[in-house]
């Protein structure tokens, strides 16, 4: 008989460690997917419900990076090729009501028929305003899900579902034609992949951080996509540096991969004439930019939310493909109590991972 219950990390109280309760099995609509799930990583964002940023209900089940084993299949879903078994990954957006202004301005332009769940305004959003991936079965919505390729394991593609589709989306925002360099600020679990994903694109790049852990992390990158440049930021030459490395000026573009809000104004100084900054940070006190280094030289600053299903189906690909890896620390449910914890070591190396 199949199980009518579930263990789950539940976040009770802001500010609190997660609790580990056994809680129903979600049930799921005709649209949907229940995975088994395989495992779930921590984001930033999820640190920031945890401090209650989002004014999230609780109790709540944690965590929009889940990947896991489809086993049951709504039946609209199953018209559209889902079928149990399949090794699917969800991103954080499920149910679009496709009637609100978001859904009817947002189209993806490869399937205009389709709203783009990404800016609906009725959107649940796992583990933010309704139940993620901290347990052992999850419900996916079939359109904002995506199957993850043979050969990239569980643990490597649960980070891809949030922090790959953050920095795939801040990438295609840039609009930069392969071969200009690229540099990336803030490297961890988005950063790392950002690097990677730049270099199996065909861009040079450069890595910055303040850390040692981050630039030794884009020093043992897989060599075929590690940076051509990485710079201490607190070094006094570290635009010089970077620059220099990517002549004509500066850089096409630079992706921020923290919420350092002096960081992020930090980085037009590192852009070419008429580059593209687009900080993927979330700083709770918005952002501060050089009305001369905007101004003078004609920079962009674009908004980048997350990419979507069909542009999170290409990154998959690129992953399988060249090989693209997070750093992860791996950690079983009941390990994982103290997570928000963990995570704000300032020596932390790229992910962490609840496997199931």
């Amino acid at each position: 008989m199949a199980p009518k219950t579930m263990k789950a990390l539940r976040l009770v109280k802001y500010n609190t460690n997660y609790e580990l309760q056994e809680i129903p099995i979600p049930s799921y609509q005709p649209t949907d997917l229940l995975l088994k799930t395989a495992a779930a990583s921590f984001c930033h964002t999820d640190y920031q419900v945890y401090e209650g940023v989002y004014n999230s209900p609780t109790p709540l089940t944690p965590s929009h990076e889940p990947v896991g084993t489809i086993v049951e299949v709504g039946a609209q879903a199953a018209k559209a090729g889902w079928k149990k078994g399949q090794r699917v990954g969800m991103l954080n957006f499920r149910h679009a009501c496709n009637a609100c202004i978001g859904c009817k301005v947002a189209r993806d332009p490869h399937q205009p028929d389709q709203p783009d769940a990404r800016f609906c305004e009725n959107k649940e959003m796992a583990g933010i305003n309704a139940d993620g991936g901290f347990a052992e079965f999850v419900v996916a919505d079939a359109a904002t899900s995506v199957l993850i390729p043979d050969g990239v394991e569980f643990e490597q593609a649960a980070p891809s579902m949030c922090a790959g589709a953050t920095v795939w989306g801040g990438i295609d925002e840039t609009h930069v034609e392969p071969g200009l360099p690229v540099g990336v600020i803030g490297i961890g679990g988005l950063g790392a992949l950002a690097l990677q994903f730049l270099a199996g694109l065909g861009h040079p790049t450069v890595a910055i951080d303040n850390r040692p852990e981050g630039r030794q992390l884009a020093a043992e990158l897989p060599e075929h996509l590690r940076p051509g440049k990485i710079v201490d930021y607190n070094s006094p030459n570290a635009v010089d540096e970077t620059v220099r490395f990517a002549g004509d000026g500066g850089l096409a573009a630079v992706l921020v991969c923290t919420d350092s809000v002096e960081a992020t104004e930090w980085s037009l100084k590192l852009l070419r004439t008429k580059g593209v900054c687009v900080p993927l940070g979330l700083p709770t006190e918005g952002f501060k930019f050089s009305a001369f280094d905007l101004i003078f030289k004609q920079l962009s600053v674009k908004g980048s939310l997350v990419a979507n299903q069909r542009m999170v189906t290409d990154m998959m690909k690129l992953v399988a493909e060249k090989g693209v890896r997070s750093h992860v620390t791996t950690m079983t449910l009941e390990e994982a109590t103290n997570l928000p914890e963990k995570y704000m070591d300032p020596h932390l190396k790229g992910r962490l991972v609840v496997t199931m």
